[in-house]
């Protein structure tokens, strides 16, 4: 599912994990320079939900619960939420563990009175969102199959979920099953979209990682030849001081988890008309949290 956006300013924010202190402050934050005229759009990255243990209290489940109250996601609403790897493993009932962490026990623990519906918000959450000016936005950054699989093209991307075969994840939604995550997994879309949402960028591809920026804006233009997307602004990996580049095209961003400290925590206010040629233009639109 892809949110195109021609209108208004972007508030963007990315990584919670459970951090309700600091979800207090965006929203407060966003009231604010919505009332003042300079945010229209209140767009987090993904990775709502699963703190990691000492960093804070997870307060992942009451985060979420205020957002659907405040219908985010809705066609009417100026709260999108997009999809980050931590939600998209509840959605297929994967067990996510990364080195001795587990994320996924405790949360599904919380959700199971009304697991279905916060599996379907988290199915509701956009993949990307392109912006009239020519900045794609998404949580994970770029992968090495972006462009590379034919079936897994733009029109694919824009039917997601819908053009996902696998279904056994929708038919069984009010209770978590790894077994159905397996047999997820197993299954050519499975084995694309834990690429897609799981890789470390420059981290696990190196130099060549750049080129799968360009990969992936030039996906991601190919029905908008005469507006071309040029930079990617993405979450997904922490920044200890709150925002960088990664080359020449791609912003990364963090507004908690990942942070050295409160200080350091980095929004993004940009607009969804203008045109930014490169990273360090949109770099220069990072804002303090605190």
């Amino acid at each position: 599912m892809i949110r195109d956006l021609s209108l208004g300013n972007l508030m963007i924010v990315s990584d919670l994990h459970g951090n309700a202190y600091d979800f207090r402050q965006i929203l407060k934050l966003y009231k604010q320079l919505k009332k003042s005229g300079k945010a229209d759009y209140l767009v987090f990255l993904g990775d709502l939900i699963h703190a990691y243990p000492g960093k804070q209290k997870d307060e992942s489940l009451e985060m979420v619960l205020q957002l659907l109250e405040m219908g985010a996601n809705k066609p009417e609403s100026d709260i999108i939420c997009l999809l980050g790897n931590h939600e998209f493993v509840h959605i297929y009932h994967i067990a996510l563990q990364k080195g001795t962490l587990e994320f996924t026990t405790w949360f599904e623990n919380r959700i199971r009175q009304n697991r279905e519906i916060i599996i379907r918000f988290f199915a509701s959450m956009p993949l990307m969102i392109r912006t009239k000016g020519g900045v794609l936005i998404n949580h994970t950054g770029a992968s090495d199959r972006y462009g590379v699989d034919e079936e897994f093209n733009l029109q694919w991307l824009k039917n997601y979920p819908t053009s996902v075969q696998f279904q056994r994840h929708l038919e069984n939604i009010t209770q978590f099953n790894p077994q159905i995550g397996a047999e997820f997994m197993s299954t050519k879309e499975g084995d694309y979209l834990w690429d897609v949402f799981m890789n470390g960028n420059e981290r696990q591809y190196g130099e060549s990682y750049l080129q799968m920026v360009d990969n992936l804006l030039d996906l991601m233009s190919q029905d908008r030849l005469e507006s071309p997307l040029k930079t990617l602004v993405s979450g997904h990996i922490g920044v200890n001081y709150g925002a960088e580049n990664i080359g020449e095209h791609q912003l990364r961003i963090c507004t908690s988890t990942g942070c050295l400290r409160d200080l350091e925590k980095k929004l993004l206010l940009i607009s969804t008309t203008q045109e930014y040629q490169n990273s360090t233009e949109l770099l220069k639109n990072c804002k303090e949290l605190f």
